[in-house]
């Protein structure tokens, strides 16, 4: 089997049979390296879902539950003594407070992993829904002062009371099991993250070993087919060199280049020795070994010269690629670690205090309520609108920064579609007159990416249309093989000075507090084009409309 084998290897080019080394090589380390980006884009995608969705649940189902004990404690201080605020603060939780915090929570509960907190929390919702009546039936009961003397009154309050912190001690419970769940929920998918992470250790274990397995069976086949023949070559050689022989066979069959140079072996002539030991010491690495010369006329001398002097470059050249190759891929490697933890910085530091601002301005106008003067409201809804712009301002950072990330799941999409799409979820003017080729083409995308794009250039010039009778025009047009978009406007224009200035994030040409715009949009169109390999720019002037141009490959 072995000798077949041999003989198999004996009738390919050496060069035949490098290759296949090195394509299985290379196919080994693809589909490794492949199973490893899955693995990783794995952890990372349940990292996602934990930010996004796991983890605002806990601390949204505490804020649900420490609203219901709220109205709880509310109603039962109101059957003590009358107190305005408190009641107030009752009712706006009944009335919308409870409404909206219930709400948020449900739609944070949309991940399949959190069904059962969501039929819990839906199960809670309409237990409470007795208590709210009872707690309106209170608020009736108790409205005037004179109430508090009415001892019917006061007794009918003490038993709605009595109902209503029994069923909160009990929704209480059923709460703080719906937050373990959550928390258990959170633990099995961080589980399932760190095993992923554990696998990929072991794939990259595997492949090293196999790599291992393939180079030493490389370097055995190539010392049976190659070195030692070329050693006997070689001994054979010193012997003609010496005058001892003058002809020779092989025994073995060959029609790899070692049996051409056995065939042309008798031609060789005195002094080959010489050059064989040299070459020997190039292919080790001896790169300063000087090349004797027999003549001026020694093509042997020259070629081992040549020969010497390339690989020479080549290493040199090899050692300078490695390494700036390393110098990259750590740079790289820091950058997108700077990039994640800025995100997570972004959605789990930064937006918590701004939603305790709001929340606390709200308090303040509620319990100072009539006291307050219309200048102070005016200041408290200003500061409640840069919290918003604030929060609007990290959300626009962090779709920045993903923009384009999804580009390596891309198909076939019809852009017509994507374009149409967009438009329904647009809300247009009454009188806006929408013209559209109808043959947009099919484009390879990723369909989230197309429609952000699509969705940037298309609400940009609707929002920005100050004319009476305002017209979007979309067209396209082939480009060898990439599509070039165009989206018209017949708007005030744009200066050329601020062509380049519009493309840059939270840049924009009016002021905020003119006209509500954070300035992310474009840029973040234009980071997705870029992403795809294309480019956007702008042809317009004032008072003659705009045209935004983008192409994108077919």
């Amino acid at each position: 089997m072995f000798q077949l084998l041999l003989s198999r290897l004996y009738r390919m080019k050496i060069g035949t049979r490098t290759a296949i080394s090195y394509f299985a090589v290379i196919m080994v380390v693809l589909a490794f390296t492949t199973a490893s980006i899955l693995l990783l884009q794995y952890g990372k995608n349940i990292d996602k879902k934990i930010a996004s969705s796991f983890s605002p649940v806990i601390s949204t189902i505490k804020d649900y539950q420490y609203l219901i004990e709220e109205s709880g404690r509310l109603s039962s201080d109101l059957t003590l003594q009358p107190n305005n605020t408190k009641k107030l603060r009752l009712e706006k939780i009944l009335s919308r407070i409870y409404t909206r915090q219930k709400l948020t929570l449900i739609g944070l509960c949309q991940e399949p992993g959190l069904s059962d907190v969501k039929k819990r929390i839906i199960g809670v919702d309409r237990k409470f829904e007795s208590v709210m009546v009872a707690e309106k039936e209170l608020l009736q009961l108790l409205d005037t002062t004179t109430a508090y003397h009415d001892p019917v009154k006061i007794q009918q309050a003490n038993r709605l009371k009595e109902r209503i912190e029994l069923e909160i001690s009990k929704q209480r419970l059923i709460l703080s099991e719906t937050s373990l769940q959550a928390i258990s929920v959170f633990n099995k998918l961080d589980a399932q993250k760190f095993a992923s992470y554990r696998t990929l250790s072991y794939l990259l274990l595997i492949m090293i070993v196999v790599i291992g397995f393939l180079a030493i069976l490389s370097i055995y086949i190539t010392n049976i087919t190659i070195i030692k023949p070329i050693k006997e070559l070689s001994s054979i050689l010193d012997e003609v060199g010496a005058g001892k022989i003058v002809s020779f066979q092989s025994y073995v069959s060959r029609s790899d280049e070692i049996g051409e140079m056995i065939e042309s072996a008798q031609k060789v002539v005195k002094g080959f020795k010489t050059k064989e030991q040299v070459a020997n010491a190039i292919g080790k690495g001896d790169y300063d070994i000087k090349v004797p010369m027999l003549s001026r006329r020694d093509r042997l001398g020259k070629a081992l010269t040549e020969m010497k002097e390339n690989l020479k470059r080549s290493k040199i050249k090899e050692a300078e690629n490695i390494k700036s190759l390393e110098a990259y891929t750590s740079r790289l490697e820091k950058k997108n670690r700077e990039l994640d933890q800025f995100a997570y910085i972004t959605s789990h530091d930064l937006k918590s205090p701004l939603r305790g601002i709001n929340n606390l301005t709200e308090w303040i106008q509620e319990d100072m309520g009539e006291h307050m003067s219309p200048e102070s409201k005016n200041h408290f809804t200003l500061l409640r609108g840069r919290v918003f712009r604030m929060e609007a301002l990290i959300n626009s950072i962090l779709k920045y920064s993903r923009a384009g990330k999804t580009n390596e799941n891309q198909e076939q999409v019809n852009s017509k579609d994507i374009v149409y799409g967009v438009l329904e979820k647009t809300d247009l003017p009454t009188n806006i007159s929408i013209l559209i080729d109808e043959q947009l083409p099919l484009v390879k995308a990723n369909r989230k990416d197309l429609e952000e794009v699509f969705n940037v250039f298309i609400s940009n010039a609707i929002n920005h249309n100050t004319s009476l009778e305002p017209i979007l025009n979309i067209t396209y047009k082939n480009i060898g093989s990439r599509i070039e978009f165009c989206i018209a406007d017949n708007g005030p224009g744009i200066p050329a000075e601020f062509h380049e200035k519009i493309f840059t994030i939270f840049q924009t040409l009016e002021r905020r507090d003119d006209v509500e715009n954070i300035g992310a949009g474009l840029a973040i169109g234009k980071k997705i084009v870029e992403d795809y390999g294309g480019k956007v720019w702008l042809n317009s002037e004032p008072k003659n409309g705009a045209k935004f141009y983008f192409d994108w490959p077919t």
